[in-house]
């Protein structure tokens, strides 16, 4: 169960990063920084299969949207 959320907050760091990266792409005008957005949006996405196998979704998605707002607004 530990192993879940470790990968939970692996997910949510890999989103808040690409999130990060919306302004420096420049409305993905820039090769790199759009092509590093979409690998941690990928990733990020990849590692949430593996959450929705063992939490409930409503567990998933409040702590995805709660520390991801979160971590942004910080």
């Amino acid at each position: 169960m530990v192993k879940t959320y470790f990968i939970l907050l692996i997910a949510i760091f890999f989103e808040v990063a690409g999130t990060m990266l919306l302004p420096v792409t420049q409305n993905f005008s820039k090769v790199i920084p759009t092509l590093s957005l979409t690998i941690f949006y990928l990733v990020s996405f990849y590692l949430m299969t593996f959450v929705m196998d063992k939490l409930p979704i409503a567990i998933v998605y409040a702590t995805w949207s709660g520390l991801g707002v979160f971590t942004i607004a910080i």
